[in-house]
């Protein structure tokens, strides 16, 4: 039996409201007119192969569409599969029936075929490859497709759910050489998805213009999207004045948001956490006692309580499924005094700086970069801020230029299984999510035998195993579980807000605008 998922299957909470519940799409939809969408980040190109970035994969989830997704309650939500039968070395996709591309040509597994081919293929970069390695892919007739996997694995199914491996048009990109394929200008302005949307234009850094997909399996109500990447506090004034329509906020705003007329915001813990990621390739970060010693330095219930006011969680493992951790995880308390003990028995040298990357413009990740360069500068390492774009911090991760990489996100709620890509040692990046380079065989014994048992409390007890290991050797620094707020205006309905803030677009084709 799945166990829940304790506080993370927890029923949307609507915090504040000037307006009637957001979910509530009884009125008549409007005929005409468009919905403005806050960006988080400017988004890069649009392509399901690149190393994944959020604002790309919001914007993919709307244009493309994969054969399943996780929904707002962290189950399985069908989408170009309509089922699936599970086994421990097998899955068997059955598609839905009649379906089109934006440009009308017909769908088939053959198009799922060639996407995953081209997902599991290290040498085009795939960001999926290291979860796909060893997978072999049949399409048996026009409508199944089936994984074949190398080794059992029964949680495998959670690496392909969620706002990533969005299957492209075999009819538009098969004649493509592979060599020329991951820089093809399609990525740029996709013409041929199966998403309720079609893509019109990017003005960068200004909106990307989508138009309802009329080839979509059902009809789209919405006929215009526009994405904006503004900062956060801009996106909440543009809420204010009404134009913008949906806004994932700043905890900090909640209690402003919530004054403002028919603007309602409701809340889900994320099933992602934010982090840092610390280049262990570098032998200053790769003693244990050190990145304890970090987390020990920063207070990280202060961030939680003031950056996030109380709506999160300290997080304190790589893994979120509440039934695969432990009660006895170490917590690494607040304790500068402690942090600069373990960095004296590590050998650390306070003389050499220490960079920390990331992309500005969320206000919690703005302030909690400027928070940890003063607690990590009280335990005496000197920490130097620097600002990039999603491509700057995408390259360092690959040419191992950065010491330390805040950034936040995951889908790691639904199984315990999606959290081993950013853990394993065959997963480093760019193949894999382990960014930090991370590598702990043990580690990857107890999660590879666990997702080889289909009973469920056996595969708890190693996951809890691996777990206290992951908490032990700390391959990230990890902050905190927030709680993710969606602010919507009284125009939109049928909005379900995720605790993912990249699967917030997971339900568009179901949005209305009031008449």
């Amino acid at each position: 039996m799945i166990r829940p998922l304790g506080v993370l299957a927890a029923a949307v909470l609507v915090l504040a409201t000037g307006c009637s519940d957001p979910t509530n799409s009884g009125s008549k939809p409007a005929q005409g007119g468009a919905l403005s969408v806050y960006l988080y980040q400017k988004p890069k190109r649009f392509s399901p192969l690149d190393p994944l970035t959020g604002p790309d994969q919001q914007v993919m989830q709307l244009v493309y569409d994969n054969l399943l997704t996780v929904n707002d309650r962290y189950e399985y939500e069908p989408r170009l599969a309509e089922r699936w039968d599970v086994t421990p070395r097998k899955i068997v996709f059955h598609l839905r029936k009649g379906l089109k591309w934006s440009d009308g040509t017909p769908f088939s597994s053959k198009d799922v075929l060639f996407t995953y081919k081209l997902l599991a293929d290290a040498k085009l970069g795939s960001a999926m490859a290291g979860k796909l390695a060893g997978a072999a892919f049949e399409a048996p007739d026009a409508d199944t497709f089936v994984v074949k996997l190398a080794k059992p694995n029964v949680g495998f199914l959670s690496l392909l759910a969620g706002p990533f491996g969005f299957v492209l048009p075999e009819h538009v990109l098969g004649s493509v050489p592979a060599a020329q394929l991951t820089g093809h200008a399609f990525f740029n302005k996709p013409t041929a998805g199966m998403g309720p949307y079609t893509f019109v234009q990017y003005k960068t850094d200004q909106y990307v213009e989508l138009a309802a997909n009329p080839n979509y399996r059902k009809p789209v109500s919405i006929p215009k999207i526009f994405l904006k990447p503004v900062s956060s506090d801009v996106a909440t004034a543009q809420l204010g004045t009404g134009e913008m329509d949906l806004v994932q906020i700043s905890p900090t705003d909640l209690q402003a948001v919530g004054a403002l007329k028919g603007v309602t915001v409701a809340g889900r813990p994320s099933p992602g956490f934010l982090r840092m990621a610390v280049d262990q390739t570098d032998k200053r970060f790769a003693d244990p006692r050190v990145r304890q010693a970090m987390l020990h330095a920063i207070d990280r219930k202060a961030l939680v309580d003031k950056l996030l006011a109380g709506k999160g969680r300290v997080q304190n493992s790589s893994f979120v499924a509440a039934w695969a951790l432990p009660e006895t995880l170490a917590g690494y308390a607040y304790d500068p005094a402690k942090a600069k003990t373990l960095l004296a028995e590590a050998g650390w040298d306070a003389s050499k700086p220490v960079t920390l990357s990331w992309i500005p413009g969320q206000r919690d990740r703005d302030a909690a970069a400027t928070v940890v360069q003063s607690s990590l500068a009280a335990a005496g390492v000197k920490v130097e801020l620097k600002q990039v774009q999603a491509a700057q911090l995408l390259q360092s991760y690959e040419d191992r230029s950065f010491d330390l990489a805040l950034f936040g996100g995951g889908t790691y709620a639904v199984d315990p299984s999606s959290s081993v890509p950013i853990l394993g040692c065959g997963a480093f990046y760019p193949t894999g999510g382990n960014i930090s380079a991370f590598c702990d065989p043990s580690l990857d014994k107890l999660t590879a035998a666990a997702d080889g048992i289909s009973d469920q409390d056996e595969r708890a007890g190693l996951y809890r195993e691996a777990a206290e290991k992951d908490n032990a050797r700390v391959p990230y620094l990890w902050l905190y579980n927030p709680d993710t707020l969606w602010a919507s205006s009284a125009r939109l309905r049928g909005f379900k807000p995720s605790g993912d803030f990249v699967s917030g677009f997971w339900n568009a084709d179901e949005w209305t605008l009031a008449g």
